[in-house]
């Protein structure tokens, strides 16, 4: 089935121009503003009459799904914008209900008739360089959060598209290597880097699992591999089946720690570049450092644990008792 997409928004801002444009030349008939779609050249535009001319700019289907109609020209349909049905609605209102509820998209499913309907998200693997980007903290499995923006009303197999900065797509390419190295025996799935100062080329590949785990950076014995360089802002989009991005949590920063007298040690973490952690005790970073946030046992506010998988050093804040840390001997001795 033929399908077009229409961005809802820009729809709805001039389906609202439409229904007030003619105040100024009222005639002793009222308005009648109706929807109006071209199948054949998918477009549609919103006039105060029924008439086969827009009054008002056409609007271009962002997507067009399916081929064109193979017989001769469907004619235009058309549908009244704010003439109640049985239900005592509107295709205004629906429209108005359906943007405040975030959805995207209003699409036209080309049968007889045509059926309008509205949805949050576009599925594809490829977003347009016209797409809108929002601020987002992502997770992909196990590993994350990690800071990054989403393009809005598109999603890749049911997993939002995300796309980092160059910074970022290093530490996950580290923490995805730190992974692959604790499960040595399971397939891994990477990202090898390679920078040549004015850019960086992405490859994220699957590298088979081996009994010394994967080596990272080699390609020779990657399967799957798809190639990523920066898009025209310079953000690197991962998408890929493999690597399901999802919404997270932002981390939780809890209260600055207020040291006693007796307390000389140095904190168990320290801050490591942006947005990471490293262990003061063995010196690890990355995936390395895990970070687990649950509701607080005292009925109110967060309680927060960041460990080490290298050395099991801790470092806990709960709300009931304050904070609390554990520094595990290192080197360990036998």
């Amino acid at each position: 089935m033929r399908k077009l997409w229409f961005d809802l928004r820009r729809s709805l801002q001039q389906a609202e121009e439409t229904t007030t444009v003619d105040h100024a030349v009222r005639t002793s008939e009222p308005p009648e503003p109706w929807l109006v779609l071209d199948v054949n050249t998918g477009r549609l535009w919103f006039t105060p009459v029924n008439a086969p001319r827009p009054r008002s700019l056409a609007i271009a289907a962002t997507h067009i799904d399916g081929p064109p109609p193979a017989d001769e020209p469907w004619p235009l349909y058309r549908q009244p914008l704010t003439e109640p049905d049985p239900n005592h609605d509107s295709v205004l209102n629906r429209l108005r209900a359906a943007a405040q509820q975030g959805h995207r998209w209003l699409v036209a499913d080309v049968s007889t008739p045509p059926r309008l309907h509205t949805t949050s998200a576009y599925d594809t693997d490829t977003v347009p360089d016209t797409a809108v980007w929002s601020p987002a903290w992502l997770t992909a499995g196990d590993l994350g959060p990690y800071p990054g923006q989403i393009a809005h009303g598109y999603q890749h197999n049911g997993s939002v598209i995300a796309r980092f900065t160059k910074a970022t797509v290093q530490r996950i390419a580290a923490d995805a290597d730190a992974r692959a190295a604790h499960t040595p025996g399971r397939d891994a799935d990477l990202l090898a880097l390679r920078d040549y100062g004015s850019g960086m080329e992405v490859l994220m590949v699957r590298a088979p699992a081996t009994p010394a785990g994967p080596v990272p950076g080699d390609e020779s014995s990657a399967v799957g591999m798809r190639h990523v360089t920066a898009d025209p802002d310079g953000w690197y989009r991962l998408t890929d089946d493999r690597w399901p991005w999802r919404h997270a949590t932002p981390p939780t920063q809890p209260p600055n720690r207020t040291r006693g007298a007796h307390e000389h040690d140095p904190d168990v973490f320290e801050p490591n570049g942006h947005d990471g952690s490293r262990c003061t005790v063995c010196g690890a970073t990355g995936y390395d450092i895990t970070y687990e946030e649950l509701p607080s046992m005292a009925g109110y506010g967060t309680d927060t644990t960041m460990s080490c998988r290298i050395c099991h050093s801790s470092e806990s804040y709960a709300e009931e008792i304050g904070w609390s840390r554990r520094r595990a001997p290192w080197p360990p001795t036998l």
